[in-house]
C-alpha cells in the first residue's frame, strides 16, 4: 500500500515538474542562413559564433541568441557584442539598434515590423513606437532595419536589465570565438514585452542587429497550443492521486 501512494505520488511530482519546466526561457532564434565565408555558426538556430558573409569573424561582432519567457513575458538577446558601449572599428563606433516586433506568418520585410523598442542605456530605459521610419545599417543592408526615426509619440516607456560578464547566460550552452567554452564574455538584454496585446505575444517575429548590420539576428514565437493540456493533467494526477488515496484508506 506505501509502495502505491510513493508511486503515485512521484507520477504526480513528475507532472508537476515538467510542467513548471515550461517556465524555463525558449531560445527562439531562427538561422538566417548566411555567414562568412567558410565560416558556419554553432548552437540552436546557428547564430552563436556566426556573423554576415563579408564581415569580421569575431566576438566582437556576435549576436549570439533571442530567448523568451512567455510566463514573465521577458525577452532575451544575447550576444558577446556589447550592447551597452557599441563597438569601434576605425575610428567609428557603432552601437546596437532597436528591438523590433512583428506579426504574420512570416519574417516581416525591413519596412513591415510593428512595433520597436529604442533602448537608452545611459540610464537603462525604453521607449516602445508602433509610428516610425526604418534607418538601415551603413554596410550590411541585408540586415535591415537596424533603427528608426520615430514619426509619432511613444506608446510605451519601461526600464529594462542589461547583464555583462556571463558564462552561460539562459543555459543555451553558448560558446564564444575567441575564448572557448563558456568564457564570461556574454552580455544580456532583458526587456519586458508585457506592453503588447496578447494576441500579438501569442505569435511574434523579433529582429536586431547593430549599426553596421555586421550581425542579423531574427527570431520567432509562438505560442504553444497544449500549454492548457498540461495544466489539465496536472490536476488530472493529483485528482487521482487523491482518489486512490481514500480508496486505500478504506481498505
Amino acid at each position: 500500500m506505501k509502495k502505491q501512494k510513493l508511486h503515485l505520488a512521484m507520477v504526480s511530482a513528475g507532472i508537476l515538474s515538467a510542467s513548471l519546466a515550461q517556465a524555463t526561457p525558449f531560445n527562439i532564434t531562427i538561422n538566417d542562413n548566411n555567414s562568412a565565408s567558410g565560416y558556419i555558426g554553432t548552437g540552436v538556430g546557428k547564430e552563436d559564433n556566426e556573423t554576415e558573409p563579408g564581415t569580421v569573424k569575431s566576438d566582437a561582432w556576435d549576436y549570439e541568441a533571442l530567448g523568451y519567457d512567455p510566463g514573465t513575458k521577458q525577452l532575451d538577446v544575447i550576444g558577446t557584442f556589447n550592447f551597452a558601449q557599441g563597438q569601434t572599428a576605425s575610428g567609428k563606433t557603432y552601437h546596437a539598434g532597436a528591438i523590433f516586433i512583428g506579426t504574420g506568418p512570416t519574417l516581416p520585410r525591413p519596412n513591415n515590423w510593428s512595433y520597436a523598442y529604442v533602448l537608452d542605456f545611459n540610464n537603462n530605459t525604453y521607449a516602445l513606437y508602433n509610428s516610425f521610419n526604418i534607418v538601415l545599417p551603413t554596410d550590411i543592408l541585408a540586415s535591415s532595419p537596424w533603427t528608426i526615426t520615430p514619426t509619432g509619440d511613444a506608446i510605451a516607456t519601461g526600464s529594462f536589465l542589461y547583464a555583462t560578464g556571463l558564462s552561460d547566460p539562459n543555459g543555451f550552452g553558448l560558446t564564444t570565438m575567441s575564448g572557448g567554452g563558456n568564457a564570461p564574455i556574454h552580455n544580456m538584454i532583458s526587456l519586458s514585452l508585457a506592453d503588447l496585446s496578447p494576441t500579438v505575444l501569442n505569435d511574434f517575429w523579433v529582429h536586431t542587429t547593430p549599426e553596421c548590420g555586421n550581425d542579423n539576428l531574427n527570431g520567432h514565437y509562438q505560442s504553444v497550443p497544449d500549454a492548457g493540456a498540461t495544466l489539465m493533467l496536472l490536476g488530472m494526477g493529483v485528482s487521482t492521486l487523491a482518489c486512490v488515496n481514500r480508496r486505500l484508506k478504506r481498505k
